[in-house]
């Protein structure tokens, strides 16, 4: 008798569920794949049906119809709201009505859009993640099968991406008209480097150091505790909900190559955010792409809005890049596998073409080779000091959270009671509010500041006021199966070990079942 919960939890994690043969999480990762393929199509199809051909800007006197439809590049000249003042250019964006053809209903309607999106999105995540912590969803936390917690994020994510292109044949406008285009790059930049911060324990930073498989004094001493990584690890899916759909609706769905490959990155968040809880959402390489992909759509952006003189698509090419060689690519298995001394070598080859691009290839202004060296390292430098900013202000909130525990007498292993948790609620959903309306702010007084620096400031921004909404979802979502809250600073050692074991039983697809991810 005793036996028997042993062969049915067996039974239970061999069972693949499958739909024609194929694992329900593969097939709907598929279905995915499939119609982002379909709306690209759509998207370049409709648009060439319409004659739209607006590259940028620098397009705008010879395109056939986009001096009908936009504005040209700002001169500094106008009495228009972003188009004056010397920083105009990188603040004002071209696929934009006039601001004189806009109308309340037009505005209002891309807005109801936007927010019915985001909170449908965040409330099944909500609702998943909440079931899941209170007990009451059984079986094993990842594995190939869907359920409605996933398929009905999915197909209501593509719903609003049919309705996307619709209202952008109809009305046009996105959010765009209303919000600085800084924030909609900072709130991509800052869910960039939140999967930086996650995937920290398993892969460091450089090289693969110093992750939790290093035991070494130097690693010890020198990598950063376990508890702020641990948490965002379990509460990431809200904020990377609010980048990929922030920034989906900041932009029409025009029909240019760059507009494109930015809507194939946040569909694939998406996808990836639908699939909470099921094999696919762990595996590497699909998560390795999903992180990559900014690479290609940064390049192909760069070349597409260049303008005459300087290229910059060599600082986002190779920039990102730097970040691809140096940091993620070592989130792969097989690395674990091949002596440490090989995983210098790929960086090595990249940073000698890169080397010999920049000194032999590409000029600055004044056709000098190897002045330009510099913009290799900003992209990885501002990411990476990003990473430390995150990752310290989780560790202030949970010394917060610790020193009002130890001053409190309530039992933090019980859940919170229900006017709390409406509360919390409240409190997350009101700064998401604020940070768009700041952005809102920003656009609306014409803010007349650099674009990086400014992407800048609201990356930094954003990071500290969505790590505050994960410290409150932290409490919401108090597990009673376990009694245990997400491990905290004092945890750092025995969530290692217990990473360590996980990993040592990695699966060849490159995911594993006791990861701590959730939906991102």
């Amino acid at each position: 008798m005793a036996d028997k919960p042993v062969e049915k939890k067996k039974k239970e994690k061999d069972e693949v569920v499958t739909i024609v043969g194929i694992p329900q999480d593969v097939f709907a990762w598929g279905l995915g794949i499939g119609f982002i393929v379909a709306l690209v199509i759509a998207i370049m199809v409709f648009g060439r049906f319409r004659h739209w051909d607006a590259q940028s800007g620098f397009t705008h006197n010879i395109s056939e119809t986009s001096a009908e439809r936009f504005l040209p590049e700002p001169t500094g000249e106008e009495d228009v709201r972003g188009r004056c003042g010397p920083t105009a250019s990188g603040r004002w964006y071209y696929w934009q009505l006039p601001p004189d053809e806009t109308t309340a209903w037009t505005d209002a309607f891309v807005w109801l859009c936007y927010v019915a999106h985001q909170l449908f999105i965040w409330a099944t995540i909500y609702i998943a993640q909440r079931k899941r912590a209170r007990g009451e969803m059984t079986g094993l936390k990842y594995s190939n099968r869907m359920t409605q917690y996933q398929w009905i994020p999915l197909f209501v994510n593509m719903a609003f991406h049919l309705l996307h292109l619709v209202q952008t044949h109809w009305t046009y406008d996105a959010t765009a008209q209303h919000v600085s285009e800084a924030s909609s790059q900072s709130s991509v930049i800052m869910l960039l480097v939140f999967v930086l911060l996650m995937e920290y324990r398993d892969r460091g930073l450089f090289f693969g150091w110093p992750s939790i498989h290093h035991k070494g004094k130097v690693s010890k001493a020198l990598r950063l505790q376990q508890g702020p990584t641990n948490m965002m690890r379990k509460y990431h899916g809200y904020a990377f909900a609010w980048g990929a759909i922030y920034t989906f609706w900041y932009h029409p769905m025009e029909n240019t190559w760059g507009h494109c490959m930015g809507f194939i990155h946040t569909w694939l968040l998406m996808l990836q955010g639908s699939l909470m809880y099921t094999n696919i959402h762990l595996n590497r390489y699909w998560r390795l792409l999903l992180e990559s992909w900014v690479t290609i759509h940064a390049t192909v952006v760069a070349v597409q809005t260049g303008g005459p003189g300087l290229e910059l698509w060599p600082m986002f090419c190779f920039g990102f890049l730097w970040l691809f060689f140096m940091t993620q690519l070592f989130g792969l298995p097989f690395w674990k596998k091949i002596p440490g001394w090989t995983k210098s070598l790929p960086f090595l080859v990249f940073f000698s073409v890169t080397l010999g691009l920049y000194g032999f290839y590409f000029e600055d202004s004044q056709g000098r080779h190897w002045i330009r060296l510099n913009e290799l390292i900003r992209i990885p430098f501002i990411e990476y000091m990003a990473v430390l900013w995150s990752w310290l202000c989780l560790w202030i909130f949970l010394k917060i959270e610790q020193f009002i525990q130890s001053k409190s007498s309530a039992d933090t292993s019980e859940p919170i009671g229900q006017v709390t948790e409406v509360l919390y609620i409240f409190i997350c959903l009101f700064i998401y509010a604020f940070l768009v309306v700041f952005s809102f702010l920003i656009q609306e007084l014409d803010f007349k500041m650099d674009l990086t620096a400014l992407m800048i400031m609201l990356v930094l921004i954003f990071i500290i006021l969505v790590c505050v909404t994960v410290l409150l979802l932290k409490q919401i979502m108090r597990p009673i199966r376990t009694n245990k809250v997400v491990p905290s600073l004092a945890h750092g050692v025995i969530s290692e070990e217990k990473s360590i074991k996980m990993n040592d039983n990695q699966k060849d697809n490159g995911s594993f079942q006791g990861e701590s991810n959730t939906s991102s």
